[in-house]
Formats: structure tokens, C-alpha cells, sequence
């Protein structure tokens, strides 16, 4: 009998056979014994399974990227293959960099989390790949950016929604247009994970997140992972690249993962219904904001998109205040909400895009993607909705 979502989230699927541990272990060692030279050799090949040095395999992260592999896949005939990393950067770079040949071009919707942009346009740019931009959100100009780079370009790379302009992508439509050109696509699905978005089931060939942020959702451990369709792919390529860039999370940090993703979907419920509320409230206050960013509500314009590829709405949300920069951080500074640079936390979290994650982005790139001045993103959490709209209203007073 197949299990729900739910219940993989807060059971343990690794069985302690040697002790019985009712949780996950953590197998803090660099390494493992081998009880012959032999084997070792076996499965310093990859002949067989097993154990020899962290950064090529552990029980613990092993445990958890089976646990995530399966989550993604559990409406799904395809299995899928996950593999963790020390960030969500090093998930993307890592996964760009086993897909990528000599001098292939990425092409990317330009609303993108700014330090992503900023690894494209620096480090990837540097390194010999175009990047080149389209609204993937016009489907007909998205199709004809693919046919005129045809030759050139070896990778389609988005998010959905988008940070911190919560526009929304179709991912079906994405993927046939991908496919069609044979051009591999990454979707990051951080702000949703697979409880409420399986772009894989969608027709994307992978999924990268920042494991940070929902899935470990308690602010207390950095991490990324990447998810396929391709076992073999993700075995021979991505794996390879992960292993020798040196990639690798740590034992603990995986053990973190998995501690959070116990309450995954009972944190992302909450979160979600406390988002709903807080944007109908933000768009109420026509007087203060001038533009509410969110999924769930009917003025989004892409509100039948998320019916159709999300269970539920998110719990991110972005508004533009009737504000100029200095009363906007004015307005920063009286709001209670904590001021953290990262989202997906317990509790509601506040962000300034244009003095924080996007900072280093050229200011004409920023502002094409809606990142304003007055821009601020929110990332909700669980408290008392009463609270949080108390607290907004405080504000802005001021």
C-alpha cells in the first residue's frame, strides 16, 4: 500500500539494522572500512554498493536523498534520483556544470533569485557560456529565442514562481517547447518543493532547491539538492561532477534535513493559509500599497496557472509600497517581522531585494524584472494571523 505524502514526510525509511535506532543516525565519519582490498576496489569502481569515503557516499545522506527522490516521484511511474549539496548555489552549479559542454549557451527567464543571476552573468559568463534571456511567460517569444539559438544552447533554466515577483511559469508548456528542441530544462522548485509543485511530473528533467528553506524550514541548516528523471544521468554525470568539485553536504547538516522535513507539510499548511490572508490584507490597504504580489490571489495574473500546477499558493508573497526608498526602509525598520535574509523559517521573515539578494544585479535587470525600489518580499510563517496583520498595520504608521 503506497504511503502519503504526510506520512514519508514523518517517517524514518532507513532501518538501523545493527542497533534498532528508531531515528535517522548520523554517521559523522570521513570514512569507511572495507573488510577486504577487494571489495574496496569494487566499489571504488562503482561495482558495487557500499560505503568508503564520505564525499563519494554515507548512510546518512543517502538516507535522505531517497527520502526526497521518492517524495518527488510518489504520483509518478518514473523513479526519480536526488543527490544533496552543501547549498541550493552549489545544487545549480553543480548541475550546470554536468550538463553543460564547451562553449553551450544557458537561456533563462530573468526573474531569477539575484545571487543565481549574478552566478550566470559572472562566473558561468566568465567561463565561456552565453546567457541569454527570454519572458518565458510569452510562450510564442520563448519558442522562437529556443529556434533561433538552436545551435548554440545547452540548457533551459527558470524558477516558479519567481523570486521576489511570484510570477508563475507553465512548466508543461516549458518542457514541450524544451523537448521538441531536445534541450534539457532545471526548474527551481524551492519556493513550493514537491509538496505543493512536481515540475518532473510536469515534464522538466530536473528540479534543484535550496533545502535551507522549506525543507529544513528551521533556519538552522544550509543546503541544496538536486532531483531527476535520469538515474543514469544523475549517476554517471551528476555525481561524477558532484564528487569531484567536492560538493558534498556533511553528515549532520543532512540530519538537519531530515529532522525538518518531519513537519514539511504541517509547516507549509500553515504557512500557506497565513499567506492567503496576509495578501488579501495587503491588498486591501490600496492607500499604502500600491501592487500585491501573490499565486492565491484572483488580481494575480497568472492566478488559473497556479490552480492548475500547484496544490496550493505558496507562502511567499511580495508588495510594492506607495513609497519611495527611504520610506520604504523606513517602513522595514518599524515592521516586527524579522529582517533574515533567507525564507521558508518558522517565522515571517522580511526581505528588501533591492539592498539585499539583489544588490549585486545591474540596476536595469532588476528593475525589468519589477524589482523596485519599494519592493519588499515576504516570506510567512506560522504565528497567529492576527498578529501578523497587527503588526503590518503598526507599521504602517510610520
Amino acid at each position: 500500500m503506497s504511503k502519503k505524502y504526510a506520512t514519508i514526510c514523518a517517517r524514518e525509511l532507513f532501518v538501523d539494522q545493527q542497533f534498532g535506532s528508531h531515528q535517522l543516525p548520523i554517521y559523522q565519519s570521513s570514512s569507511f572500512y572495507a573488510p577486504s582490498m577487494e571489495e574496496a576496489i569494487e566499489v571504488f569502481k562503482g561495482e558495487k554498493k557500499g560505503f568508503i569515503y564520505t564525499r563519494y557516499g554515507n548512510p546518512t545522506i543517502e538516507a535522505v536523498q531517497d527520502k526526497l527522490a521518492l517524495l518527488e516521484g510518489l504520483e509518478s511511474s518514473e523513479e526519480k534520483s536526488a543527490l544533496l549539496t552543501t547549498s541550493g548555489m552549489a545544487a545549480i552549479s553543480t548541475l550546470v556544470q554536468s550538463i553543460l559542454e564547451k562553449g553551450q549557451a544557458v537561456l533563462i527567464h530573468p526573474s531569477l533569485y539575484g545571487g543565481t543571476l549574478e552566478y550566470f552573468f559572472s562566473e558561468l559568463k566568465r567561463a565561456g557560456h552565453p546567457i541569454i534571456t527570454a519572458d518565458f511567460r510569452n510562450l510564442d517569444t520563448l519558442e522562437s529565442k529556443v529556434n533561433s539559438h538552436l545551435r548554440e544552447l545547452g540548457l533551459i533554466y527558470y524558477e516558479t514562481p519567481t523570486n521576489p515577483g511570484l510570477e508563475l511559469i507553465d512548466i508543461r508548456a516549458v518542457s514541450k517547447i524544451a523537448k521538441s528542441a531536445g534541450i534539457p530544462t532545471i526548474v527551481d522548485n524551492t519556493f513550493c518543493t514537491s509538496y505543493l509543485q512536481r515540475p518532473l511530473d510536469l515534464g522538466a528533467d530536473f528540479v534543484i532547491y535550496s533545502t535551507t528553506k522549506f525543507i529544513n524550514g528551521h533556519g538552522n541548516s544550509i543546503g541544496g539538492a538536486i532531483v531527476g528523471n535520469d538515474s543514469e544521468f544523475m549517476r554517471n554525470r551528476v555525481w561524477k561532477s558532484l564528487k569531484l568539485i567536492g560538493g558534498t553536504i556533511s553528515p549532520f547538516e543532512a540530519w538537519l534535513i531530515a529532522q525538518g522535513m518531519k513537519t514539511l507539510t504541517l509547516r507549509m499548511d500553515q504557512q500557506c493559509r497565513n499567506a492567503q490572508k496576509l495578501a488579501e490584507y495587503l491588498n486591501s490597504r490600496t492607500d499604502v500599497v500600491r501592487k500585491v504580489n501573490y499565486p492565491g490571489l484572483s488580481s494575480h495574473p497568472q492566478n488559473h496557472l497556479a490552480t492548475r500546477q500547484m496544490s496550493q499558493p505558496g507562502s511567499m508573497l511580495s508588495f510594492v509600497l506607495n513609497s519611495d526608498l527611504e520610506g520604504t526602509v523606513r517602513f522595514c525598520n518599524a515592521l516586527e517581522y524579522s529582517k533574515a535574509p533567507t525564507l521558508g523559517d518558522t517565522d515571517t521573515l522580511l526581505l528588501h531585494p533591492a539592498t539585499s539578494s539583489h544588490i549585486n544585479v545591474d540596476r536595469q535587470i532588476r528593475e525589468s524584472t519589477g524589482i523596485e525600489d519599494s519592493l519588499i518580499r515576504i516570506s510567512t510563517g506560522i504565528e497567529d494571523i492576527g498578529d501578523l496583520i497587527a503588526e503590518l498595520e503598526s507599521a504602517f504608521l510610520y
